[in-house]
């Protein structure tokens, strides 16, 4: 009992540490891209250290509570938006790769050696190569045409993404993991100690039926539907459209129009008030995408233009999504939330 009772706190302070270390990161704009590194890092300490079906629970809590701390759609209200699934899924599919490779490591991480910092950064650059590999699987699933060539341009979209977290999950894993499992080695070694083959695949199989389980409710995408399936309509009466910027706000109310999308209330907008927009179409995804508005361009300072409806975060082509009576749309320049 006393065990238990010291692997629970011991979840509990990793939690923390995840939920509050992707916090600041995000919330405070202080990378580029936004971070799950830290997560990432943080449950392979869990695997490393504790009982794996304890761990696997270090990812799912800290992204929930990290998500409930930044205001990002957990669930609650009419549906939970469905990248969640995906996003969360991916870091217990990272739990289980850690766990696969970690027994490996543990006799390497006995001291802060090249060779130890080596296998650390092998190691986050491999746990994050999985994850984006899931991630941007979900959003062609769940944003795009189901084609080979739309997946080989979601992959290659995601390049910039992927090469930055590469070097921030190996950066990351060096920095944090390896001075926490040093120490846990030297102090208390019984945590690092080797499972044996029996005792380590009796482990292993409750935990890969859990993340089997999640990435199948995430690409049947049972649990939610996406705000943007309805149904279209001829005109829609009393919308609003806000647009936020760093340095300004702009607030257009009580609009009756024709143009039934989000891209079409957007440029109509424009025509009418003083203030311009700039989109490209993508025929691989049927949609157009805005890349400036008034004269704030996609990519300055690591912000781009993203759409909600209602207060819902977007996740599909703004030409393909539908309004009704009193929808507001709040285009907001941003860190993309692709991950």
């Amino acid at each position: 009992m006393k065990t238990l009772l010291r692997q629970v706190f011991y979840a509990g302070v990793l939690v923390v540490c995840a939920a509050v270390g992707r916090y600041l990161l995000v919330s405070k704009g202080l990378q580029p891209f936004p971070n799950f590194e830290v997560v990432s890092v943080v449950s392979f300490i869990g695997v490393m250290i504790l009982d794996v079906r304890i761990a696997l629970f270090i990812p799912l809590i800290g992204m929930i509570c990290s998500d409930l701390l930044i205001g990002n759609p957990v669930g609650g209200g009419e549906k939970m938006n469905q990248i969640v699934m995906f996003t969360y899924s991916g870091l217990v599919l990272v739990a289980f790769s850690g766990m696969m490779v970690g027994n490996r490591m543990k006799p390497s991480l006995s001291s802060m050696k090249v060779r130890s910092a080596a296998c650390m950064a092998g190691c986050g650059a491999l746990l994050v190569f999985v994850y984006d590999l899931w991630t941007n699987f979900g959003w062609w699933y769940l944003m795009y045409p189901h084609t080979g060539e739309a997946l080989a341009t979601v992959y290659a979209l995601g390049v910039p993404f992927m090469v930055y977290h590469l070097i921030s999950g190996m950066v990351t894993f060096v920095c944090i993991g390896l001075p926490v499992l040093s120490y846990a080695s030297t102090k208390h070694p019984e945590l690092l100690s080797m499972i044996s083959g029996h005792g380590l695949w009796k482990r292993r199989i409750p935990v890969g039926v859990a993340v089997l389980l999640l990435m199948f409710v995430s690409v049947t995408g049972c649990v939610s539907t996406s705000v943007q399936e309805q149904d279209a309509v001829d005109c829609i009466n009393e919308v609003s459209l806000e647009i936020s910027a760093p340095t300004w706000h702009l607030v257009f109310c009580n609009i009756t129009t024709m143009n039934v999308t989000v891209a079409g209330l957007l440029h109509e907008c424009a025509d009418r008030y003083p203030f311009s927009v700039q989109a490209e179409y993508w025929p691989s995804y049927g949609s157009e995408f805005v890349t400036s508005i008034n004269d704030i361009q996609n990519g300055k300072d690591g912000g781009y233009w993203q759409y909600y409806v209602n207060g819902r975060y977007a996740t599909t082509g703004c030409s393909l999504c539908h309004l009704h009576d009193n929808d507001v749309v709040e285009w907001r320049f941003e860190l993309s939330h692709l991950t």
